[in-house]
């Protein structure tokens, strides 16, 4: 086990191997390495079950690997009916527009693929990018032609990013001992490198925020975690709801004094245009993930003036939001230049009571005397910030990020949506 640990598992959570430069050069045959060698040191089981996902059938058999090869042999590529030219990439061509489509034509040179899976009767070459690279036409090309032995079998091509991959590794189920260990290894590896899609949060994640010492690597994840989880609430019908106000996601750094990690949704052009609008939040504490809509100077004074003209359309607003949710009132005073400190005034609370015979509470209820409280702190505050916020707690989160953590996407974007209306009304 230490060969194949120090062959591939040098860049996992932050290891500080001697010549980590010389592999940083080296990204893209190291990913390809911590797949086949965790195909290799896996129970057959699960290469015949990646192989399936490839379109692969076959239930039994050694499953073989080379790497950086020429060739295999042509008597063994000949003899395979199931042959594959697979891709893997960071991300799809933005245009569409696949290289399987154009693999007939002329190649100039030779290739040397990265990788070969072959069986008794498949083979898979594989070619691999990270990062911003692409797959290049005549390299495929090269290697097309040498799965063309012979002529009763046509070669396939498929290509997946290394994010797919990664969803289908965290997809394997009753895995235990050396199998679950290896599996775990290679997908955090995938998200250390920032090659995967969101795929949810995990405990650990939270207890970051409660450890007396917060390991730099961790934070370097859960960071990277949250840039795919705004990417995801971004376009999961949170850009199509306004497409010139959600341009763009921010996530803010994480200093010593923090307690959380946030990404910020809004016009283009980061925090620098985000402040000069009412605009949504979301952020990760240890208890859970906060979505609200944030309204610090210079828009707090067109909150005040909405409500100051448009009062009645504003309590409208916000009794009719998915409930429980709160809003919260602080004062910022400045610390030292360009630098303010936020303290809390006044938490205003919104929601339904669960009795048989439910009724809406606080902010919920149109009539509520707490919207005239807000109007007057609003007004003698000097500098006061405004929040609406709806809680996700911990536990929903860690449920709706099972599988794909879509449920979870879909969570947010649900409340933001609902939120919308209100960041309208301030921004006018």
């Amino acid at each position: 086990m230490s060969d194949f640990h120090d062959n591939i598992f040098y860049f996992y959570r932050g290891s500080r191997h001697p010549q980590r430069a010389q592999y940083d050069q080296q990204l893209e045959d190291n990913t390809t390495k911590a797949l086949v060698n965790t195909l290799k040191h896996c129970d057959p089981a699960v290469a015949i079950k990646f192989l399936g996902w490839l379109g692969i059938g076959t239930t039994a058999g050694e499953v073989s690997i080379e790497l950086q090869s020429a060739t295999i042999g042509r008597e063994r590529i000949r003899r395979a009916s199931n042959r594959l030219l697979l891709g893997l990439v960071a991300a799809m061509q933005s245009n569409g527009d696949s290289v399987c489509d154009k693999l007939e034509g002329p190649v100039n040179g030779d290739s040397r693929p990265d990788a070969w899976l072959y069986g008794e009767d498949f083979v898979v070459l594989i070619e691999s990018k990270v990062e911003d690279a692409s797959l290049e036409l005549n390299q495929m090309r090269g290697h097309f032609r040498k799965l063309q032995v012979g002529s009763r079998h046509r070669p396939r091509c498929l290509v997946r990013t290394w994010a797919q991959v990664h969803q289908f590794f965290k997809e394997l189920h009753e895995l235990n001992g050396k199998d679950k260990w290896l599996v775990e290894q290679f997908t955090e590896y995938l998200e250390y490198q920032g090659m995967t899609e969101f795929t949810g949060f995990e405990e650990w994640m939270f207890q970051f925020f409660v450890r007396d010492e917060q390991d730099a690597e961790d934070k370097k994840l859960i960071r990277r975690t949250m840039e795919r989880f705004g990417e995801k609430v971004l376009h999961g019908d949170l850009q199509a709801l306004d497409p010139s106000f959600y341009e763009e996601r921010y996530v803010g750094n994480f200093g010593s004094r923090h307690d959380h990690f946030w990404v910020a949704f809004g016009p283009a052009g980061g925090p620098k245009v985000f402040v000069k609008k009412a605009h949504q939040t979301i952020s990760l504490y240890d208890y859970g993930l906060n979505v609200f809509v944030n309204v610090r100077p210079p828009p707090i004074k067109m909150l005040r003036k909405r409500l100051h003209s448009e009062k009645q359309r504003f309590v409208e607003i916000v009794s009719s939001l998915p409930g429980p949710f709160h809003i919260q009132i602080s004062e910022l005073r400045m610390v030292r230049p360009r630098k303010s400190d936020d303290y809390p005034i006044a938490t205003l609370e919104g929601g339904t009571d669960k009795l048989p015979h439910s009724r809406p509470y606080g902010l919920k209820d149109p009539n509520a005397a707490g919207f005239d409280h807000l109007e007057t702190l609003l007004r003698q505050i000097p500098h006061p910030h405004f929040s609406l916020t709806r809680r996700i707690d911990r536990k929903q989160v860690l449920d709706l990020s099972r599988g794909s953590a879509q449920d979870l996407v879909e969570e947010v974007v649900r409340i933001m949506k609902a939120f919308h209306p209100l960041v309208e009304f301030i921004n006018g």
